[in-house]
């Protein structure tokens, strides 16, 4: 996990909630943040690898050199990457996983929240799923294949299948 987390910052820019129209009116400019975030947030984990594996050849009397640059390296990044936070926050968008560029747009369907979201490939945003993360298709249920009904629908609390 990183240490980048979703700050409120100030108001959005764009009237929410979103509908999944206005969510695929802003991907435009949200495509080019979000690549911008997963190639820094690439570089990060790189230069915070770098730094862990310099820093076990480092002693307190004698920092190594590497170490020193490989931290340098990974706060310039962080600082970089929170400003492309920082622009979809100003959007309305909340970022759900900054290595793979998965974002949430806050919408609203029959009167009830849902986030539609998007990743890196996606032609468009998703269909919407609820606030709590549950999405609003099917609800689940058992499948009969042959006849025979799931087990991964019956399975316990204590992990045994009845």
């Amino acid at each position: 996990m990183t240490p980048f987390a979703h700050r409120p910052r100030g108001a959005a820019r764009v009237p929410l909630p979103f509908s999944a129209e206005q969510a695929d009116r802003t991907l435009p400019l949200v495509r080019r943040i979000v690549r911008d975030l997963t190639e820094h947030h690439a570089r990060w984990q790189d230069a915070v690898t770098g730094f862990e594996y310099a820093t076990v050849a480092s002693v307190a009397d004698a920092p190594d050199a590497d170490a020193e640059r490989y931290q340098a390296d990974a706060q310039r990044l962080a600082r970089e990457i929170e400003g492309f936070l920082a622009e979809l926050d100003a959007l309305g968008v909340e970022c759900r996983d900054p290595a793979r560029g998965l974002v949430a747009f806050p919408g609203e369907r029959e009167g009830s929240p849902v986030y539609f979201t998007w990743e890196p490939g996606a032609a468009a945003v998703s269909s919407p799923a609820s606030a709590n993360g549950t999405s609003n298709s099917e609800p689940s249920r058992p499948h009969d294949v042959a006849g025979n009904s799931s087990l991964a629908s019956r399975s316990r609390s204590d992990g045994s299948r009845e």
